[in-house]
Protein backbone atom coordinates (compact mmCIF):
# COMPACT_ATOMS: atom_id res chain seq x y z
CA UNK A 1 0.00 0.00 0.00
CA UNK A 2 3.08 2.47 1.18
CA UNK A 3 4.48 1.54 -2.16
CA UNK A 4 1.61 2.51 -4.50
CA UNK A 5 1.28 6.03 -2.50
CA UNK A 6 4.84 6.82 -3.15
CA UNK A 7 4.71 5.89 -6.71
CA UNK A 8 1.55 7.84 -7.20
CA UNK A 9 3.37 10.51 -5.13
CA UNK A 10 5.96 10.83 -7.68
CA UNK A 11 3.99 10.63 -10.64
CA UNK A 12 2.54 13.88 -9.19
CA UNK A 13 5.32 15.58 -8.83
CA UNK A 14 6.36 14.64 -12.02
CA UNK A 15 3.53 15.81 -13.68
CA UNK A 16 3.73 18.97 -11.54
CA UNK A 17 7.35 19.68 -12.02
CA UNK A 18 6.18 19.28 -16.48
CA UNK A 19 3.60 21.46 -15.87
CA UNK A 20 6.14 24.23 -14.31
CA UNK A 21 8.32 24.04 -16.72
CA UNK A 22 5.75 23.94 -19.59
CA UNK A 23 4.39 27.28 -18.03
CA UNK A 24 7.91 28.84 -18.14
CA UNK A 25 8.56 28.15 -21.39
CA UNK A 26 4.95 29.54 -22.47
CA UNK A 27 5.56 32.56 -20.72
CA UNK A 28 9.36 32.81 -22.04
CA UNK A 29 7.99 32.95 -25.47
CA UNK A 30 5.60 35.18 -24.74
CA UNK A 31 7.75 37.88 -23.78
CA UNK A 32 10.06 37.01 -26.52
CA UNK A 33 7.07 37.88 -29.05
CA UNK A 34 6.22 41.27 -27.32
CA UNK A 35 9.64 42.16 -27.52
CA UNK A 36 9.82 41.53 -30.84
CA UNK A 37 6.47 43.36 -31.63
CA UNK A 38 7.76 46.22 -29.82
CA UNK A 39 11.08 46.22 -32.25
CA UNK A 40 9.32 45.45 -34.84
CA UNK A 41 6.78 48.25 -34.52
CA UNK A 42 9.14 50.88 -33.54
CA UNK A 43 11.46 50.18 -37.17
CA UNK A 44 8.18 50.56 -39.07
CA UNK A 45 7.26 54.15 -37.11
CA UNK A 46 11.13 55.43 -38.23
CA UNK A 47 10.30 54.10 -42.05
CA UNK A 48 6.80 55.67 -41.82
CA UNK A 49 6.76 58.39 -39.60
CA UNK A 50 3.94 59.82 -41.65
CA UNK A 51 1.75 56.86 -41.48
CA UNK A 52 -1.93 57.01 -40.95
CA UNK A 53 -2.24 54.02 -38.65
CA UNK A 54 0.62 51.64 -37.89
CA UNK A 55 -0.24 48.14 -35.51
CA UNK A 56 -0.26 44.87 -34.89
CA UNK A 57 -2.07 41.97 -37.00
CA UNK A 58 -2.69 38.43 -37.56
CA UNK A 59 -2.46 37.53 -41.33
CA UNK A 60 -4.88 35.09 -42.59
CA UNK A 61 -3.02 34.95 -45.48
CA UNK A 62 -3.93 35.68 -49.64
CA UNK A 63 -6.75 34.60 -51.25
CA UNK A 64 -4.87 33.27 -54.45
CA UNK A 65 -2.30 31.36 -52.46
CA UNK A 66 -4.71 29.14 -51.11
CA UNK A 67 -4.60 27.57 -48.00
CA UNK A 68 -1.23 26.01 -47.70
CA UNK A 69 0.69 29.22 -47.04
CA UNK A 70 2.55 31.05 -44.33
CA UNK A 71 0.53 32.82 -41.96
CA UNK A 72 1.73 34.48 -38.66
CA UNK A 73 2.34 37.80 -36.91
CA UNK A 74 3.29 41.24 -38.09
CA UNK A 75 2.40 44.66 -38.66
CA UNK A 76 0.08 46.44 -41.04
CA UNK A 77 0.59 49.72 -41.90
CA UNK A 78 -1.61 52.16 -43.44
CA UNK A 79 0.04 55.36 -45.64
CA UNK A 80 -1.73 57.53 -47.71
CA UNK A 81 -1.12 55.42 -50.84
CA UNK A 82 -0.53 51.87 -49.74
CA UNK A 83 -2.38 48.91 -47.05
CA UNK A 84 1.29 46.85 -46.22
CA UNK A 85 1.44 44.87 -44.09
CA UNK A 86 5.00 43.27 -43.04
CA UNK A 87 4.69 39.75 -41.59
CA UNK A 88 7.64 38.97 -39.34
CA UNK A 89 8.67 35.37 -39.84
CA UNK A 90 9.57 34.75 -42.41
CA UNK A 91 10.53 38.69 -43.42
CA UNK A 92 7.91 38.56 -46.12
CA UNK A 93 6.10 42.26 -47.59
CA UNK A 94 2.78 42.60 -48.90
CA UNK A 95 1.62 46.26 -50.33
CA UNK A 96 -2.19 46.86 -51.31
CA UNK A 97 -2.30 50.19 -53.18
CA UNK A 98 -5.12 51.82 -52.10
CA UNK A 99 -7.08 52.57 -55.12
CA UNK A 100 -6.91 49.24 -56.40
CA UNK A 101 -9.11 48.48 -52.92
CA UNK A 102 -12.39 47.03 -54.30
CA UNK A 103 -14.25 46.42 -50.51
CA UNK A 104 -13.78 45.92 -47.44
CA UNK A 105 -15.34 42.46 -45.19
CA UNK A 106 -15.54 41.44 -42.22
CA UNK A 107 -16.00 37.61 -42.21
CA UNK A 108 -15.17 35.49 -39.19
CA UNK A 109 -13.14 33.20 -41.11
CA UNK A 110 -10.87 32.97 -44.43
CA UNK A 111 -9.15 30.09 -46.57
CA UNK A 112 -10.87 27.74 -43.84
CA UNK A 113 -9.17 29.40 -40.71
CA UNK A 114 -11.17 30.82 -37.54
CA UNK A 115 -10.75 32.51 -34.45
CA UNK A 116 -14.28 33.33 -34.48
CA UNK A 117 -14.07 36.95 -34.36
CA UNK A 118 -14.77 39.25 -37.37
CA UNK A 119 -11.90 40.20 -39.89
CA UNK A 120 -10.47 42.69 -41.85
CA UNK A 121 -10.56 41.37 -45.00
CA UNK A 122 -9.56 43.64 -48.24
CA UNK A 123 -10.36 43.06 -51.80
CA UNK A 124 -8.39 44.33 -54.37
CA UNK A 125 -7.39 43.92 -58.23
CA UNK A 126 -3.93 42.79 -58.19
CA UNK A 127 -0.83 43.78 -60.83
CA UNK A 128 -2.47 40.95 -62.77
CA UNK A 129 -5.85 42.48 -62.95
CA UNK A 130 -7.46 39.64 -61.52
CA UNK A 131 -9.38 40.27 -58.05
CA UNK A 132 -7.84 38.49 -54.50
CA UNK A 133 -7.79 39.12 -51.04
CA UNK A 134 -6.45 39.18 -47.72
CA UNK A 135 -7.68 38.94 -44.27
CA UNK A 136 -6.40 39.96 -40.59
CA UNK A 137 -7.60 39.89 -37.65
CA UNK A 138 -6.42 43.82 -35.75
CA UNK A 139 -7.30 44.71 -32.35
CA UNK A 140 -9.43 47.91 -33.34
CA UNK A 141 -11.42 46.30 -36.59
CA UNK A 142 -13.80 49.26 -36.69
CA UNK A 143 -10.57 52.10 -35.91
CA UNK A 144 -9.16 49.88 -38.67
CA UNK A 145 -12.03 50.16 -41.39
CA UNK A 146 -12.63 54.09 -40.82
CA UNK A 147 -9.17 54.89 -41.34
CA UNK A 148 -8.65 52.79 -45.09
CA UNK A 149 -12.18 54.42 -45.84
CA UNK A 150 -11.02 57.38 -45.41
CA UNK A 151 -7.89 57.39 -46.90
CA UNK A 152 -9.83 55.54 -49.85
CA UNK A 153 -11.42 59.11 -50.59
Amino acid sequence: METTLAGIGQALMLLLGLAVFFALVFAGVLVVLRYTARKKEASVRERYPTARQIGRASFFGQESRGVAQMRGNGTLILTDSDLIFELWVPNTEFRIPLRSIQSLENPTSFLGKSRFTPLLKVVYTNAQGATDAMAWQVPDLSGWMHQINGART
